[in-house]
């Protein structure tokens, strides 16, 4: 598939650059790119998903259990007026 882009000149002359280095074309430096942006997206994403799961299973593990977190809410907010 063949994807069309604009990319500005100051940005194109830094890519132009480091490509050289490494001796890839400019398609494979630039698929490189993507791929290394999506695994970070994926890593990020997952260790999100991770932390909420932790803070979801020490609330279950914790004297949270059997309390009604919404009307403590209201309670502790209401002696605070």
């Amino acid at each position: 598939m063949r994807t069309q882009i604009i990319i500005p000149q100051n940005l194109r002359n830094e890519i132009e650059s480091a490509r050289r280095v490494t001796g890839e074309s400019l398609a494979e430096y630039l698929r490189k790119a993507v791929v290394e942006r999506m695994q970070k997206e994926y890593k990020k994403k997952a260790n999100l998903k991770k932390l909420a799961q932790e803070v979801v299973g020490s609330v279950k593990r914790s004297s949270w259990e059997g309390i009604d977190v919404i009307e403590w809410q209201r309670q502790i907010r209401e002696d605070r007026d």
